[in-house]
């Protein structure tokens, strides 16, 4: 797994840890190029995208972003029950599906914002 991590303002921190997402995927067996940029503000999702010409496999770009300090611990609990959860259920029927199937095919892209 690859990590990006900007530098964060004063009084903002990340809830989600590169550590976590990857013991997570690992636990569930899934298998794919994943790389996770970290940056301020409000912002939480993945794209899946197929292989193409430049880039012969499929990759997972999950962007993710910060939290008031006063509330990284409750986010980062939902984060961890329910929003990595929903992540790696899509990611597996995706990846479930066959190479050759249209939704294995394509760009696909999930909001992961917790609110």
């Amino acid at each position: 797994m690859k990590s990006e991590t900007a530098r964060l303002p004063k009084r903002q921190s990340y809830p989600l840890r590169p550590s976590t997402l990857e013991d997570v995927l690992k636990r569930a067996g899934v298998s794919i190029d994943v790389h996770l940029i970290r940056r301020p503000g409000a912002l939480f999702d993945a794209h899946f995208w197929p292989p193409n010409p430049d880039v012969p496999f499929e990759r997972l770009y999950i962007r993710a972003g910060s939290v008031p300090v006063e509330q990284v611990g409750a986010v980062r609990r939902e984060i961890e029950a329910k929003t990595l959860p929903m992540l790696v259920k899509w990611i597996a029927s995706i990846l479930a599906q066959d190479p050759k199937s249209p939704i294995r095919r394509e760009q696909q892209v999930l909001d992961l914002q917790v609110r």
